[in-house]
């Protein structure tokens, strides 16, 4: 079962899974999470509460409260493999839609391949967030950079998926 959250909700709720995977100790992304749910209109009692919580935060009280918000929007917490392929799926579509520079999303899909320890699916991005291998070895421009990350992160959106949420 699909949790019942728009598009733009679920979007953030990968990005959320890929970020706390790569951070357990991540409050700000769960509480930032949150609160741009809650401004997109999903509620729930837990989510209220998880908004409100300011620095200096108190890792497993957040993470308690993410847990009832997830239990409560009925998805249950993939595993952290799964969680950053959604992330890294999250930054491709940012990059190709121009939200945000390829520069930036090469440099998070780097760390998500660290993370996943080197799939296949991510190697390349190695390569394209050394600034000074692509210019220096590759010979490549700083515009050739960006569009073979752009062309980069278009191929690894049409290949990969966002995992499915079953329920909790």
């Amino acid at each position: 079962m699909e949790a019942m959250l728009s598009k733009s909700q679920l979007f953030e709720t990968y990005r959320v899974l890929g970020l706390a995977a790569m951070h357990p100790a991540g409050a700000e992304y769960k509480v930032a999470w949150a609160m741009t749910l809650l401004e997109s209109g999903a509620d729930t009692e837990s989510l209220a509460e998880l908004a409100t919580f300011q620095p200096p935060f108190n890792e497993f009280e957040i993470d308690d409260y993410f847990g009832r918000v997830l239990k409560e929007l009925a998805i249950a917490r993939p595993p952290d493999d799964d969680s950053l392929m959604g992330y890294a799926k999250v930054i491709a579509q940012e990059c190709v839609e121009g939200k945000i520079k390829p520069e930036i999303a090469a440099s998070k899909l780097y760390s998500a391949n660290v993370d996943l320890d080197y799939p296949e699916y991510l190697n390349h991005f190695t390569e394209l967030e050394d600034e000074w291998y692509c210019e220096h070895i590759n010979g490549w421009t700083r515009d050739q950079r960006k569009n073979e990350i752009i062309k980069a992160c278009q191929a690894l959106d049409n290949s990969i998926k966002f995992p499915v949420f079953r329920s909790a």
